[in-house]
């Protein structure tokens, strides 16, 4: 009787399994590349009581990679060992859900935000992180990139202020500028794009 036509030459099976090998290792080459490798330093711990203060309050990131979407770190600050833009997957989901209350959702804020902030046909996107000097200081940054269609992303704006706790989030205002701030709290820093000096400047928050 002839074989069934489904079956499968050794060859066949040895080809599969090298691809899926193959697929298994990109996907582990993927994931280092988004989070902490196992046995390191999480990307995120708590310096206080959370039954007392907000989490974000004494939140403490620790940055593990070397480039922010695509580019070196050492190009945006020559200083810059890490820097690891904030995440939501890579913070403890009981830390953004509150009371199952997603925080950053309800004040409208996020990590990232994209628009057309200096009047342009050219989209950018800003970013807001966490560094760490070669020296060991760490501190928060905001980062503006053009996105050009087919090209590489370029630095329009970096602002970076150390501090020992780093956390940060954006919003888009009406204007069209961008709201640097906390959850919950007052001080809101606004960034707006000078048509005069045509730069990204802080501007005296309106609102």
């Amino acid at each position: 009787m002839r074989a069934d036509h489904r079956q499968r030459s050794p060859r066949v099976r040895q080809g599969g399994r090298c691809v899926m090998r193959l697929i298994v290792t990109l996907g582990v080459i993927f994931w280092v590349g988004i989070a902490p490798v196992s046995g390191q330093q999480p990307f995120v711990t708590i310096e206080g009581d959370l039954n007392h203060v907000a989490w974000w309050v004494v939140a403490d990131f620790h940055p593990f990679t070397t480039e922010v979407r695509g580019i070196p770190v050492g190009q945006i600050r020559k200083n810059w060992c890490k820097a690891t833009e904030f995440q939501r997957d890579l913070i403890p989901k009981n830390l953004l859900l509150e009371g199952g209350v997603d925080t950053m959702k309800a004040n409208k804020l996020a990590f990232a935000v994209q628009g057309h902030f200096d009047g342009t046909k050219t989209k950018q996107v800003a970013v807001v992180g966490v560094y760490q000097e070669c020296s060991g200081q760490k501190g928060r940054f905001i980062l503006i990139l053009d996105q050009p269609r087919g090209g590489q992303p370029k630095v329009r704006f970096v602002n970076a202020t150390p501090t020992a706790h780093q956390f940060g989030a954006l919003s888009v205002r009406k204007d069209n500028s961008m709201a640097a701030a906390c959850m919950d709290c007052d001080n809101i820093s606004v960034l707006k794009w000078d048509p005069q000096k045509r730069r990204f400047a802080w501007v005296q928050d309106s609102e």
